[in-house]
């Protein structure tokens, strides 16, 4: 039921589905809203209304999942015509700050806060050695995946994310072991036993929390309330607001579930349900489904169906694509086009002529996106627009040329060719060398980091680097020392040889031989994990086929041969517990020899392209630049051009992966656009994406121009 508003907005009229959603008297109201459709708007005039029937600006809280979603929605109050006074009042921030806020008031304390993962990923690499210890004190010492180097340790903290938003406890009963508990959650013994290690030490040891990153504190604040073992104080609000619905996992819900009931709140919630994509962090379309609203008495649901983004063309696409009501508020023209590829190269330099198409129509190209299902679908338009002389910028992925895999690769090549220089700058030669010990699967410690920047600020230390470390096998020795620090080493000596001046003093020989032989059978005696030995034949093959061939051997060929002696494919599924980050890494490193084969060139003189490639893609970057990034980091923003390349079966949706997930991903993909999409995909029927072929772009086109006519004509649309 609705009332007649109060608050009349400045500088528009709301729609009707928008003045329902602002006036209706339900106190649980989730609006159901398209991509588009103006949801903070809409939120605003919730806001404005309630302020108008008064209630306090005080007593109002807006949580959102990001600050700049936040930041916005103060600013619309504004925009709308709230007075400013007011509008500071109402607090709109994040789920994770305001848990931050509520766990400190009850705290009494600002616990230290980890904003960067070069922040978390030491503590990650000391609960490691903690899990390694217990485990080698065990009768039985179980295989364990244990993350060291970075790359692993992200994949690690991502999945952790997941278990966290689902507010798995690291805490198990006295029948449970861990092996048990991690088989009833799915994932590696080693990966929840690091869990329950972490979160122990950052627990702290009765002294409160010893740190919290991302989202910790969503995690800590959702515990606390489910387990109710201590109270918890929450802030009172008459009403409680939440944008992005379709972001909200289970912490996330426990802790507005708890404000709600606490205040005794009315609550406004909207969301587009199919953008449902960060399954990752949490957001699941089915607990959404079966959850959002369950313990809420009389939930109305209302629809914002009109998109004020696009023209109607796209509207009737988006119809098709998701079968739902979609309606454009937008006097415009959509333009849809689908272009035909033959391949990734063809593909790539279509989308370069695309691209200086709309910068010709006298288009800002800083306002167009080319938006890619993985990143390694970004390897040969990069080249293309390198070679077009277009700048481009980054958002969700790296550039390929800094990629782990493909900086261990060039690594490989430059010992291969001992062209050192080929890889520029001191930091460069510093990640090149760190990836090259993480696919070498190396053990990590300090001592190695700081030789590892000392070999890289000396091009010339390259070369013992490669024979010192990769392919000499690991001592009784070298396994001591890699555990200490340069200080440690030192003074560990000096105790030896003043033990042995000590000994002989006391002519105490024999002892301070076998001292010596000890020393000697330590620097002598191999002690490497068969998985250590394994990859260092593999690296010796590997080099052996790069140097081995012909000098004018295209690199694609000598590179195919090495990629398959390494067995980076293999390596991968080891290094990483995610096997979609394992796959995404293969894909990585066959575009990679993809990219080789189509510039064609001997091994040493693409080597020199990379290294020339790299700089010349920094230089075009200090101009207007067109955006590369993922669907996720898309996620929210709009466009006025989106490009979408690879629009192959297989490749979107991609193989293996849950197909509602990939149906919400294309939907969020295409919606990013205001008034041109570009979809290029395979010239064969048969491959091409069945999203693509749900849009009906044909029919979509056609339909999207007669609504256009009939509103800038007055007359009536036609009820197709």
């Amino acid at each position: 039921m609705k009332a007649e508003p109060r608050f009349n907005p400045v500088g528009f009229e709301p729609t009707a589905e928008q003045r329902a959603i602002q006036t209706h008297s339900a106190r649980y109201i989730i609006a159901m809203a398209n991509a588009g459709a103006a949801k903070t708007t809409t939120l605003a005039l919730r806001i404005a209304e309630s302020v108008k029937r008064g209630v306090s600006p005080d007593h109002i809280v807006a949580l959102c999942f990001s600050a700049e979603a936040a930041r916005v929605l103060k600013t619309r109050l504004v925009e709308i015509g709230l007075d400013d006074r007011l509008a500071r009042r109402v607090r709109c921030t994040t789920f994770d700050e305001f848990a931050l806020q509520v766990l400190r008031d009850h705290e009494g304390r600002e616990t230290p806060f980890l904003p960067s993962f070069e922040d978390v990923a030491p503590h990650v690499r000391s609960a490691v050695t903690e899990v390694q210890r217990i485990n080698a004190a065990r009768r039985n010492p179980r295989e364990l995946w244990l993350p060291e180097h970075n790359a692993p340790i992200a994949d690690f903290l991502k999945i952790v994310r997941q278990m966290k938003a689902q507010q798995v406890s690291p805490e198990i009963d006295d029948d449970d072991s861990v092996a048990s508990r991690a088989e009833a959650l799915n994932v590696p013994e080693g990966l929840f036993a690091l869990f329950r290690q972490l979160e122990k030490a950052r627990a702290g040891d009765g002294d409160g929390c010893a740190w919290r990153t991302e989202f910790d504190a969503t995690y800590d604040l959702a515990m606390l309330l489910t387990q109710g073992n201590v109270p918890v104080s929450l802030p009172g609000y008459r009403v409680v607001i939440a944008d992005e619905l379709q972001d909200m996992n289970p912490a996330t819900l426990t802790c507005l579930e708890h404000l709600i009931e606490h205040g005794r709140a009315w609550f406004t919630g909207a969301g587009d349900f199919d953008q449902v994509i960060h399954r990752w962090a949490g957001a699941d379309a089915s607990f959404l489904s079966a959850r959002l609203g369950a313990n809420w008495s009389g939930v109305k649901r209302l629809p914002l169906t009109i998109t004020f983004r696009h023209g109607p063309a796209m509207a009737v696409a988006t119809h098709f694509l998701k079968s739902k009501p979609v309606e454009s508020g937008r006097d415009h023209d959509a333009r849809l086009r689908l272009v035909r590829c033959a391949d990734s190269e063809d593909e790539a330099g279509k989308l370069v002529s695309a691209l200086l198409d709309w910068q010709q129509r006298s288009k800002r190209l800083d306002a167009c996106a080319v938006i890619l299902r993985a990143p390694h679908q970004s390897i040969a338009i990069e080249n293309a627009l390198l070679r077009a002389g277009l700048g481009w910028r980054l958002e969700g992925l790296q550039s390929y040329l800094l990629r782990s895999e493909i900086l261990m690769l060039r690594g490989v090549i430059a010992f291969a060719l001992e062209d050192y220089e080929s890889i520029p700058g001191v930091d460069k030669r510093f990640q090149v060398l760190q990836a090259l010990e993480l696919w070498q699967e190396l053990s990590w410690g300090d001592r190695r980091v700081e030789d590892l920047k000392t070999a890289a600020a000396q091009p010339e230390l390259f070369d013992a680097f490669l024979k010192g470390r990769l392919l000499r096998p690991q001592t009784v020795a070298d396994k001591a020392a890699a555990e200490l620090s340069d200080e440690a080493e030192t003074r560990a000596a000096h105790r030896l040889l003043d033990n042995i001046t000590r000994l002989r003093g006391e002519s105490r020989h024999d002892e301070a031989n076998a001292l010596l032989r000890q020393q000697q059978e330590d620097s002598e005696t191999v002690d490497e994990a068969p998985a250590q030995r394994n990859a260092r034949l593999r690296l010796t093959r590997a080099l052996a086929a790069l140097r081995d061939g012909p000098e004018d051997e295209p690199a694609h060929l000598a590179l195919g041969r090495a990629v398959a002696a390494l067995d980076l494919r293999g390596v991968a599924k080891r290094l990483f517990i995610d096997p979609g980050t394992a796959d995404m890494v293969a894909r990585s490193v066959d575009g990679f020899v993809d990219a080789a084969r189509s510039i064609n060139q001997p091994l040493r003189e693409f080597a020199q392209w990379l290294r020339a490639a790299e700089e010349k893609s920094a230089e075009l970057r200090k101009r207007k630049t067109v955006l590369l990034c993922t669907v996720e980091a898309a996620k929210g923003q709009e466009f006025d051009a989106v490009m979408l390349p690879g629009l192959a079966d297989g490749n979107f949706p991609l193989a293996g992966w849950d197909r509602t997930e990939e149906h919400n991903r294309f939907y969020v993909a295409v919606t990013r656009m205001r008034d041109e999409l570009t979809l290029f995909a395979p010239a064969a029927e048969a491959r091409l994406s069945p999203f693509v072929s749900a849009m009906k772009l044909d029919t979509a086109i056609t339909r999207g121009r007669t609504l256009l006519d009939a509103r800038l004509t007055g007359r009536d649309a036609p009820d197709f």
